[in-house]
């Protein structure tokens, strides 16, 4: 059995336009930081050990669609400057067969957003028209990716740590 600091992260994925969208802030950002890119996503959740049959999991994701409900930032690493989103009939469903496996982390409510950069952002107001523009619209998702993450996630070191398991379609 793994260390229960090493988890299997569940990551929503935008569609390849929505993504694209995000993905130049995240990068622009990052580079201001030095900070490793990683993609844009919404945590869906986490488990520890084996990973369960996820089959249920992606039927109940299918043609999922999100409303972005605005920019938010906190002092906490990993929600430093983020997208939140409008937590959907579709995503309490699919979090709440998350927390019926025995296997599930429960560590923090569920919260849907997007994180744009880890640790407070250098100049954000660079992207400002981008970030705003992050939230005219809403987001389809079609893949969940599962992520190997060590927590708890503190440095940008910590985010360099991170490998990509899988990645299923829904």
């Amino acid at each position: 059995m793994r260390d229960s600091r090493d988890i299997v992260s569940l990551w929503l994925i935008p569609t390849e336009p929505d993504a694209a969208r995000f993905q130049t802030v995240i990068d622009g950002l990052a580079a201001q930081q030095g900070a490793p890119r990683f993609a844009p996503h919404i945590s869906l959740g986490s488990f520890v050990g084996e990973t369960p049959h996820l089959d249920p999991l992606l039927s109940l994701l299918s043609g999922l669609v999100s409303l972005p409900k605005g920019v938010d930032r906190s002092t906490v690493f990993t929600t430093s400057l983020f997208v939140r989103f409008e937590p959907t009939d579709q995503l309490k469903a699919a979090r709440q067969w998350l927390e019926a496996l025995s296997t599930f982390r429960k560590r923090r409510s569920f919260d849907p957003h997007i994180s744009l950069c880890y640790g407070p952002p250098l100049d954000e107001d660079k992207f400002a028209a981008e970030i705003g523009d992050l939230c005219a619209q809403p987001v389809r998702f079609d893949r969940l990716r599962l992520m190997r993450i060590w927590v708890p996630v503190e440095t940008h070191d910590d985010v360099a740590r991170w490998s990509q398991l899988d990645e299923l379609e829904f």
